[in-house]
């Protein structure tokens, strides 16, 4: 029977000390987190929604990509795991506005005048076409400093 309580008492350590913290980011904006303890390996479940960059082994910058759900372990130098993040991503709702016309969808930035602006989910047209003009201005942007690629 003590040996049964200590096996679940050890179970219940294990799993208390890994359990989940959610972080709710914004897309296309960076959030800084300060770990626990220094890291040493850092996975993300789906970078397609969220990303990481490390600033050092303790200060992390979250990155929302895409609205969705995923998760980011961090383990110690010892492979034990730091932290296990829950990471939601929202979209932007203020100063944006979406418009329907039937089922295409676009979205605009509404900031200070409305202006078509990129979104997962918008028109596959109308985000070909705004993906294409930022293309275009970031290469003349490049030129124009005199920077390769």
């Amino acid at each position: 029977m003590r040996m049964i309580f200590s096996t679940i008492a050890f179970a219940f350590m294990l799993v208390s000390s890994a359990q989940a913290a959610q972080v709710w980011l914004t897309m296309d904006q960076v959030r800084p987190y300060k770990l626990e303890k220094p890291a040493q390996n850092i996975v993300v479940g789906n970078p397609s929604i969220a990303d990481v960059t490390v600033q050092d082994n303790q200060n992390i910058m979250l990155f929302g990509k895409a609205p969705g759900l995923t998760n980011i372990y961090i383990f110690d130098e010892n492979g034990e795991t730091i932290s296990n993040l829950i990471i939601r991503v929202r979209s932007s709702n203020t100063d944006m506005l979406t418009y329907y016309r039937g089922t295409a969808r676009t979205t605009y930035n509404c900031t200070t005048n409305c202006e078509v602006t990129i979104t997962v989910g918008d028109d596959r047209a109308s985000f070909s076409s705004v993906s294409e003009q930022v293309k275009i201005k970031l290469k003349q942007a490049k030129t124009a400093a005199g920077v390769d690629n």
